[in-house]
């Protein structure tokens, strides 16, 4: 809607977020029980997707160095990952979800025929695992990136430490070997910027999906890598 045109968001390639699909599977799961009851709708719902939310942002973040979703700027907030105003939400979307969306779907749902059905959930399945590995692997590739540029930047200031500590014995060859480093260095950036191959392609591409994602442990290199996105947007634009 604020970029009034379709945009591709999330994690997957495809017109799909698993975390708020998960989520309103969880949700119904977790309501069967209290589905007449609004109030326990409300808190079971909010309950069961907070944790879903929380357990899936510390995964993704332990498995790919990023943070997809950060609400540390939010009040109420815990590591990050959940926040007690987007639970709240969770919980009103509960009652939306039970109480007014699925009803009416999950009858259509069910007058499709068995065998149809199944040969539905098996494309979608296939699909979905083809885009989870295609993904995955993206996000691996970002994660090595990142770790790629956080370790060049740290040789850079102990390049820098060590200018200082030896510029009085060996300044002319520290400055040679640091030059070459450098260049080597920029090279990178270079190639990331402006190379449109698979190699750096698909790791732009990720981020462009996930324009909020963070990074605790490489801060430094995802705002590297979104800064040498909207450079090379800028450029397009002109």
């Amino acid at each position: 809607m604020r970029k009034h045109k379709w945009v591709n968001r999330g994690f997957l390639h495809g017109p799909f977020l698993p975390i708020y699909g998960s989520g309103a599977i969880v949700i119904l799961i977790s309501t069967i029980a209290v589905k007449d009851i609004v109030p326990l709708v409300f808190l079971f719902g909010m309950v069961s997707s907070t944790i879903l939310e929380f357990c899936t942002g510390c995964c993704m973040e332990k498995l790919f160095g990023v943070r997809y979703w950060d609400y540390s700027n939010l009040p109420l907030n815990f590591k990050g990952h959940i926040c007690f105003f987007i639970s709240l939400a969770w919980g009103a979307f509960s009652i939306l979800l039970v109480c007014v969306i699925h009803k009416p779907i999950e009858a259509t749902v069910l007058m499709i025929p068995r065998t149809i059905a199944d040969i539905i959930a098996v494309v979608l399945a296939i699909y979905m695992a083809a885009d989870f590995a295609v993904s995955i692997n993206e996000a691996m590739d970002l994660k090595a990136t990142l770790e790629k540029f956080t370790k060049e930047n740290e040789q850079l200031q102990m390049y820098a430490r060590r200018m200082e500590i030896t510029a009085t014995f060996a300044e002319e060859e520290f400055n040679k070997k640091k030059e070459q480093f450098m260049a080597a260095v920029a090279e990178e950036r270079r190639q990331l910027s402006e190379r449109a191959d698979r190699r750096y392609s698909h790791i732009t591409n990720i981020i462009k999906r996930n324009p909020n994602a963070v990074s605790r442990v490489h801060k430094e290199s995802i705002n590297e890598i979104k800064e040498i996105i909207a450079n090379r947007k800028a450029k397009k634009d002109n």
